[in-house]
Order: structure tokens, then sequence, then C-alpha cells
């Protein structure tokens, strides 16, 4: 009888030992299938190791990389744009940047560091963290939908299908403190909201909150909602419960807005925002050294532009921050949050340039206000609707407010994830109920292929080889800079704008980072501008000095020389060629057209200069100019130039390929023809 006994208990721990990795693998199996649906984001990063993307997603990238790499505590770990020379060849740190929790720029900083100087490597690095933080928010937003419909397929496909979406894709890869790493921090916060909710467990939300205020602010736009309903549903039980008078049921209202956990979340989450704030600009006092008053400094004026207390922005993005036009353009961005990037018809959406949102992106403005109504209506039927309102209202928590900061920066649409994350697992929750666990099985994998095609769809579209092979040049070519430049300030001379020049806007503070630089235009012959070129120790430009030997041999687009070198090449005026007089004169010096006229009005910075390119072969042309036979490099001076002195100046690189001929001219006020047409020898 015992060894009969003794035989079933073995066998029934044998069988439930053979059992337990099958059910474990049904139990997780959508989250394993959702895991590996995002790892295909590693692997189209392979080759981002250099800025060539449009717009903030390159701004942003080039900024953050460049402050972390600045974090020292000999600045009291403040963050700064770069490090400039002063008369005595001392390194003094410009432009405070802490304007966000510095979490984020130390996870950045960690991952770089055993890189080196490897400027490549260390973007490829930062990439890498930023997509691991966007599947790790992905992850958090399955664990939290999984606890809250009950259903980890219905968690699965609503998931993917809601980082299916253009901006989420696009941004998962950016650089940055406000897209993935911020969309971590809010779904951290969010899962504990959802386990303090159903469990309970304050102390874990109270630590995933602290972690999450660590990394940045979004998570304000989520406490806010929370705590917000939280207090409402506690004073409605109360004031529910019989009470014999009036005097305890005041009493108990008190006890519920001041000694209840919502209340104790506020204040933690206050003191930490005062806490980050109070040290941002104390640092940047010190770093300062007093002297700018408190609300002079840069954490205070962004503060205040963000809010609108403070008028900053131009007056071509004025318009979208009315009202009208900001609300349409959030609800078009939300349209676009719903609809995954793979649906037929929406994935030739331009990549390349700076997007004009009113000229291209689709009309989804009546896509974005159904989403939005459908969640609210539905939600007042779910018995999880606190937390599914805190997760939908979370994006306009933000963006409402901050509307002068949201208006201009389309990466913010980020942030409306919480509605398509609620509205796709309010539909397929009521599919489950009405169809079953394996019809949302179904629904589940095909989203994921969804997510996955749209991954691919996007990697299609962004993918430019001549554009990044420009760009994979100018990093290499400040590679080499960096190496030869360890024991010396530098010098910078632009040839026009440097966003124009650079792969981003801001990357300069990148390539230069820790590296003591001022920047310089062309020509440099102004007597502050010779007096300040003394505390340099070499010159970086775009121009190839005839004449001169260069420390960077192998660079191809920007080159190193002494300073003195250089000075003295400024003063040889027979190395220009003039080329051309008209209303501008033309110069050519090396591969760079030089366009000055002397004086120049406001209708010679206005009116287009026209620019033909004609290649001796046409296909070294882009595909799209090959019907033409030219390139079209025409511009306007506002744009691709400068004025000084009365007298404006224009620097425009020609392509590398062999030109047969040049066409340039500027047109007239009202028509299309060129005023003048010079054809100029290659």
């Amino acid at each position: 009888m015992a060894l009969n006994t003794l035989w079933r208990s073995t066998w029934s721990t044998w069988s439930a030992c053979r059992e337990a990795p099958r059910r474990l693998l049904q139990r997780e199996l959508p989250l394993a299938l959702l895991l590996l649906a995002l790892a295909t984001l590693f692997f189209s990063v392979i080759d981002r190791g250099y800025f060539y993307q449009f717009g903030h997603h390159n701004w942003n990238s080039s900024k953050v990389l460049a402050h972390a790499e600045n974090i020292t505590p000999q600045w009291g770990l403040t963050l700064f744009h770069f490090l400039e020379p002063d008369q005595d060849g001392n390194s003094v740190p410009h432009g405070a940047y802490n304007r966000f929790p510095i979490g984020a720029y130390v996870l950045i900083r960690l991952v770089a560091l055993p890189f080196g100087d490897d400027l490549s490597a260390k973007i490829l690095a930062g990439r890498v963290l930023m997509l691991a933080c966007f599947v790790a928010a992905a992850a958090l937003a399955y664990l939290a939908l999984a606890r809250i419909t009950e259903s980890r397929w219905v968690a699965c496909a609503a998931t993917a299908l809601a980082f299916s979406s253009y901006f989420c894709l696009y941004y998962s890869d950016m650089i940055s403190t406000e897209a993935s790493v911020d969309l971590f921090a809010v779904l951290l916060a969010f899962h504990g909201m959802t386990v303090f909710v159903q469990e309970g467990r304050f102390r874990q939300l109270l630590a995933k909150t602290c972690i999450a205020l660590a990394l940045g602010w979004h998570v304000y736009a989520l406490l806010l909602p929370f705590i917000a309903f939280s207090l409402a549903s506690d004073l409605i039980s109360t004031h529910r419960a019989p009470a014999p008078a009036l005097g305890s049921r005041l009493k108990r209202s008190s006890a519920v807005l001041f000694l209840g956990r919502p209340f104790a979340l506020a204040a933690t989450a206050l003191a930490i925002g005062v806490l980050v704030l109070s040290s941002n600009l104390l640092g940047e006092y010190y770093m300062l050294k007093g002297t700018r008053p408190v609300a002079e400094l840069p954490t205070w004026e962004s503060m205040m532009r963000r809010i609108g207390l403070a008028d900053s922005y131009e007056d071509l993005h004025a318009r979208r921050v009315h009202w009208p036009a900001f609300l349409a353009w959030q609800f078009q961005a939300l349209g676009r949050m719903i609809l995954p990037y793979a649906l037929p018809g929406y994935v030739s959406l331009p990549i390349g340039h700076y997007p004009d949102w009113e000229a291209w992106m689709p009309d989804l403005f009546a896509v974005g206000v159904a989403a939005l109504a459908i969640c609210l209506v539905w939600l007042c039927f779910h018995p999880q609707r606190t937390l599914l309102a805190t997760l939908t209202l979370s994006g306009f928590a933000w963006s409402l407010p901050m509307r002068h900061n949201a208006a201009l920066h389309d990466h913010e649409s980020v942030f409306y994830v919480g509605v398509p994350l609620t509205l796709f697992s309010l539909v397929l929750l009521h599919l489950h109920k009405l169809s079953g666990e394996r019809v949302v099985a179904r629904i589940a994998a095909v989203a994921l292929l969804v997510f996955v095609f749209s991954n691919w769809q996007l990697n299609r579209a962004r993918q430019n080889a001549a554009e990044r092979a420009i760009h994979m040049e100018e990093l290499a070519d400040f590679q080499a800079v960096r190496e030869q430049t360890e024991d010396g300030a530098v010098g910078v001379v632009l040839m026009g704008k440097q966003r124009r020049i650079l792969g981003a806007p801001l990357a300069l503070e990148y390539y230069l980072a820790r590296r003591p630089y001022l920047v310089f235009h062309y020509p440099v012959t102004s007597k502050v501008d010779l007096e300040r070129f003394q505390v340099v120790d070499y010159v970086v430009t775009n121009w190839r000095a005839p004449g001169i030997d260069t420390l960077t041999t192998e660079n191809r687009g920007f080159f190193l020389y002494p300073r003195d070198a250089y000075l003295a090449s400024q003063h040889d005026a027979t190395r220009r060629e003039i080329l051309a007089s008209g209303r501008f004169d033309i110069y050519k010096e090396g591969n760079i057209l030089i366009y000055r006229r002397s004086p120049c009005k406001l209708r010679d910075r206005e009116r287009e200069i026209g620019l033909h390119v004609f290649p001796v072969n046409r296909r070294d042309l882009p595909r799209h100019r090959r019907q033409y036979g030219f390139e079209d490099l025409s511009f306007r001076l506002t744009d691709h130039g400068g004025r000084r002195a009365k007298t404006c100046t224009a620097w425009i690189r020609l392509p590398t390929y062999d030109i047969a001929e040049v066409r340039t001219g500027q047109t007239d006020a009202g028509g299309p023809a060129w005023r003048v047409e010079v054809p100029l020898a290659p």
C-alpha cells in the first residue's frame, strides 16, 4: 500500500514537471512572439551610426549625444552644448541645458563610454539603447494590458498594432529623452498603477514612479489624470458610505484628500520634480558663475517658453500654436497613431526632408476624433475605467498645457499611444467575448505581421544611399579631426549655414564634444574674427584651400589646417577665380561656388537664385532628375547664405561627379525666367 502510494505520488510529480514547460510556453507564448517581432527593429539599425534622417530625429539625436558627452563632475554634472576657449585659452562651457532629468543622459553616457572616441560606435550604441527602451516600453504595455483585459492574446495584438504607427517606428531609435526613454518611463509608471489598483502594492507604484521621473517629465501627464480619478473615486465612495453627521463626512473627505495614497503619490511626484528642477537651476547658476539671475537661467527660460509665458518661437510656426490649428494638428497626429504604417496608401509618405504637415499628411482628423470619442464612451462601461481612462487621456494631459512645445515637435505625438492601446484592447476584448480565444490569437498573429511589415516599409522609405554616403564621409572626416586636435582648440569656418553643411543641425556639437572650439563664417577678415582666431590652434573648413597641406590627408569634405597657414591663405586673393559678374559676382574655389553682391537689398535676398548642374554622365544624377538632364540646386539667400555689412554672400558646394556645365542666375520678381543666365565652365 505504501509503495503504491509512493509510486502514484512520484508519477504525478513527474507528469507535472513534464507539463510545466508546455504550460509555461502556452502561457508566455504571446509575450515571446511579441518580443520576437520587436526584435526585428534591431536588424535595421546596424547602419545608423551617423546622422542622415530629417527633422527632429537628427536634431535631437546629435544634441542629446553632445550633452551626454559633456557630462563631467568638473561642471557639477550640468549639461551644456560645447566648450569655448576664452581670451586666455581656457575652456568655458557654452549653452547650459538642464531642462530634463539627468537620468536618460547618464544612461546614454554609460552605453557610449566603452567606445572611447569612436563617433560612429557611440551613435550606434545610443540608437540601440533607444530601441531597447522602446522594446521595454512595448513589453510593459503588454504586461499591463494582460492584467487589465485578462487575455494575453488581446494584450499582444493591441500592443503590436499600437506600436506599428509611423511616429512610434520612426522615432524608436531617435537618441532623445523625449521619445523612447520617456515612453518607457510612462509605461513603467502605468504598470505600477495597474499592479497598485489590482493588488494594492503602493510601494511598488512609488518605486516605479520615482524611477520614471528620473528619466523624463512626461510621467506627470500620466500621474495627473490618475491622481484626479483616484481622488474622485475615493471621495464618491466616502460620500456614499453612511455617516451620522455632516462633520463626520467632512472629516472623511479631508482624510481622503490629505491622508490617502493618491495624495502621497502626488506629494512624492511633486517633491521629485522640485528637487530635479532645483538641482538643474543650481547647477546652471554654478556653471555660469552667478552672472545671471534665476529668471534668466536656461532651464527657467525653457519652462516659460514651453508653457507660453515667453514669446520666443518663430513667426513661421506661430500659427500652429493657436487653439484651432493646434487641436486640428493634434487630432491629425492621433489619427496617424491609430493606423499602422503598413496600411495601403499609407506607405509612400515622403522621407528625406523636413515635412510640411499640412501639405502631405493624409487627412486623418476624423480618425483621431472618432478614436478618442469611442474610447471615452466605451470606458464608461468597463470595470477598469480608471486605468484605461488615465492611459487614454495622458497624451492630452501633456500636449494641452504644453501646446507651445507640442505644436512644434512632431515626436510628442508618440505619447498619444494610450489611445490606440485602449481602443484596440476594447475592440479585441469584445471580439474575445463573442468569438473566443482562438479568433483573437489569429488576429494577434496578423497584428505581429503588421508590425514587422510596417517597420520594413518605413526602413525602405527612409533608405537614401546617396545621402547616407555623404554623411558617412562627414562623420569619417570629423573622426579624423578629433584624433588630430586633442591638444588644442579648433576654429570651424562654415561656408554657409551650419545646418546646410552637416548631417544634423547640431551635429558639430557632438563631433567636437569635449574639444573647445569657435565658429566663424567665411570669409574670416573682420578685425573681431581675427582677434578671436588667435585663441584657436586648428581650423576646420569645407573649403579645400589650394597650396596648403591638410593635417587630415584622407578627408573628403571637411579639412583640418594649422591656423596660421589658413589665415595666410585668406589674404591671397589671387586664388579666387571670378567667373561671372552681374546681379551677383560669382567665384569658384575648388568645388565651392561663392555668390557675392554689395550693396545687397531685400529683393536680392528673397528672390530665388537658379543653379542647374549638368553632369557629363546623366546616370550620375538622382533618379528623379535624370529625365531633366540636370540637378536643380536653386536656393534663396535667406535659406542658404547671409548678409553682413550690406554684403550678401552664399556658398554652394557642387556635386562631386564630373560636371559638363553649370547654369546660374537670379529670377525676376514675377516670372520663372532667369534675368541672368551665366554658363560656367566646369
